[in-house]
């Protein structure tokens, strides 16, 4: 006798199919995103609020999740050992 839900073949593919959706949506969501802080200074961030550092930080974390954007797309490599975190852990609120 079984307790709790079965997994069927369905459930799997609905899984898979849905996290995979969920990572190309992710990914062009940052392409557009980091499209748009390319128009925008430093100094135009700081007049929406940030702080020099903020609007740093902000940069470079999208410098490194669309580094990560072109990998999953084929379009570039990563030699060395990188982890792309490193600035996008400052943006969540929780390290």
């Amino acid at each position: 006798m079984s307790v709790g839900l079965s997994t069927t073949k369905g459930d799997a593919d609905q899984r898979a199919g849905g996290i995979a959706l969920d990572v190309r949506s992710v990914m062009d969501r940052v392409r557009i995103f980091k499209t748009w802080l390319d128009t925008v200074t430093v100094t135009q961030l700081e007049g929406l609020g940030y702080t020099t550092g903020e609007a740093n930080t902000l940069k470079s974390a999208f410098t490194d999740l669309d580094k990560l954007r072109t990998i999953y797309e084929g379009t570039a490599t990563q030699a060395s050992t990188y982890d792309f975190r490193t600035f996008a852990k400052l943006l969540t609120g929780v390290v």
